[in-house]
């Protein structure tokens, strides 16, 4: 008589939006830190600032790697990425189209 509601198919399109926005905002964020720790000369590789670019650089390629994977987790569960064509789905290829290509580059490996 009472099915359980399967919020996670429901709300699919609103937990993949937060989770792409989240990557799209750490890739900046990487891009940002590589360009700090490339920017810096031979004589300021021992400074504080080369040094927490490079960290901060290792910590948004873990959190993007983590994005991706439950990206993954997401698709496994709902199968968005064969539901591409839907207007629910419609912000994936708008805004986050490099996100996207990532990630189906990284499904066909």
């Amino acid at each position: 008589m009472n099915q359980q509601t399967d919020f996670v198919k429901l709300y699919c399109d609103l937990i993949l939006k937060k989770i792409v926005s989240k990557i799209s905002a750490n890739q900046t964020k990487k891009s940002k830190a590589e360009d700090r720790s490339m920017a810096t000369g031979i004589s300021q590789v021992r400074t504080m600032r080369h040094w927490r670019a490079v960290a901060d650089n290792e910590f948004y390629y873990t959190e993007i790697e983590k994005g991706f994977q439950q990206l993954k987790e997401l698709d496994a569960l709902t199968g968005w990425s064969n539901n591409l064509h839907q207007d629910r789905f419609k912000f994936m290829n708008d805004r986050y189209e490099n996100v996207l290509n990532q990630y189906l580059q990284e499904v066909k490996q």
